[in-house]
């Protein structure tokens, strides 16, 4: 399939400083720039609790002159004197992750152009760190190095932890390395930040085959868009799901070479409740996936009276699982009509088609199209003049009525062949 982006340079720790720099979270410095108390803070995570319980009182004493060293150079920011500025500057940038909270607290008390470059410094740092923690996974690909890695623990149980796999998530957060570092250190601004790189990767999705598809930046979005602890504001679900309308991705989750990684990201992403249905269901449709079953199901409970009331129920004929009967005939009384559009007139819409003023296809048309559908049969043989699609298996302006009473008859002749049991009647 092709994930963009080359790897990063890095170069291979041993298992000891590599799983000692995971705990702490920031990778790819050696232990002598870490500050003592924080190296200290660190074996004491290692050591267990007996020896915490030891020197817990040290490490307390050494945590808060840390903290108040780090709220020194914060203050000297704001100096009169240039070189201290930069000096102060330089010194937190060399900072652990341990220090982030601190910063994160100074900044919210800053003002004016302390508050601009403590920011910058903030930002900075937060990108520094979590490129230090790729590298070491890029340079050494295995469960530990990925160990509290942002979203690995979703991404492996989606597509395993094997090396391909793990591959495939280092590229995943090469590139959108902006958004998981603020995942892992600012998720409170993860909402705005993924509006903005969600815009810029709707752009991409232009479908001109001459240019390869950013899927990596896709199942990143995906990714991290279908958290449930992730807010998406304004047009993000729309920007994100706008690929799912490009003839390049429908082509590397059909037949990509890493097509079952894709296809379970994406079935995370089709399946976030709030976002709406209508495109995933169709797409679950167009691709057979599985997880249109779990949306169609939960649009159906939701009694809805849109259009994606007829995407779920046709999703479920395209899925071809008896075991739904039950779901598709519970609506085989529910009149709520679903075409023509409110406001449009059935002659305008089918102009070829004599079709009566009254024609309308409602809920219980569908269900019905479906239900025989379901059990091997043809809604045609049930007075019902259905037109295949290749997509959603019926067309949808073909499944309805004129009147009630071709209704009736239709379900009628349903009733009578087939027992509630499911079984033929003899």
């Amino acid at each position: 399939m092709g994930f963009p982006g080359n790897p990063l340079p890095g170069h291979v720790l041993g298992p000891p400083v590599a799983e000692l720099l995971c705990l702490i979270r920031p990778a790819m410095f050696s232990l002598t720039s870490i500050p003592f108390p924080r190296l200290l803070l660190t074996l004491l995570v290692v050591s267990g609790p007996d020896v915490r319980a030891q020197v817990a009182p040290t490490a307390a004493v050494a945590t808060s002159e840390s903290d108040a060293a780090v709220r020194t150079l914060v203050d000297s920011l704001a100096s009169a004197n240039f070189a201290d500025r930069q000096k102060a500057t330089a010194e937190l940038l060399k900072l652990d992750a341990a220090a982030v909270p601190v910063l994160e607290s100074a900044l919210t008390a800053a003002t004016g152009e302390t508050a601009s470059r403590l920011r910058q410094i903030v930002t900075q740092l937060r990108k520094r760190l979590f490129d230090d923690r790729l590298q070491v996974f890029i340079a050494d690909l295995t469960e530990a190095s990925a160990a509290g890695l942002p979203q690995w623990d979703r991404f492996s149980a989606l597509a395993g932890t094997g090396t391909s796999a793990m591959t495939i998530f280092s590229e995943v957060l090469n590139s959108e390395r902006e958004l998981f570092a603020t995942r892992l250190f600012a998720p409170r601004e993860l909402s705005a930040l993924l509006e903005s790189r969600s815009a810029a990767f709707a752009r991409r999705c232009h479908g001109r085959p001459e240019d390869e598809f950013p899927i990596a930046s896709c199942l990143a979005l995906m990714l991290l868009g279908s958290e449930s602890e992730t807010r998406l504001i304004r047009v993000t679900s729309a920007n994100i799901s706008d690929a799912l309308d490009d003839p390049r991705f429908s082509k590397l989750i059909t037949d990509g070479v890493h097509a079952a990684i894709v296809r379970e990201v994406t079935s995370e992403w089709l399946k976030r409740p709030g976002i709406a249905a209508d495109r995933p269901l169709l797409f679950s449709i167009q691709h057979e996936l599985p997880v249109g079953r779990s949306i169609a199901h939960r649009i159906i409970d939701s009694q809805s009276r849109r259009q994606d009331m007829y995407y779920s129920l046709l999703c479920l004929a395209r899925l071809n699982d008896p075991k739904d009967l039950p779901l598709v005939e519970s609506l085989l009384e529910t009149p709520t009509t679903l075409w023509p559009p409110r406001g449009q007139l059935v002659q305008r819409l089918l102009p070829d088609r004599d079709v009566d003023s009254s024609f309308s296809v409602q809920t219980r048309d569908v269900a019905l199209a479906v239900a025989i559908h379901l059990r091997g049969a043809a809604p045609e043989d049930f007075g019902i003049p259905v037109r295949a699609s290749e997509v959603t298996v019926f067309v949808v302006d073909s499944l309805g009525f004129d009147n009630d009473e071709a209704r009736a008859v239709a379900l009628a002749k349903y009733r009578a062949q087939f027992g509630s049991s499911g079984e033929k009647s003899e």
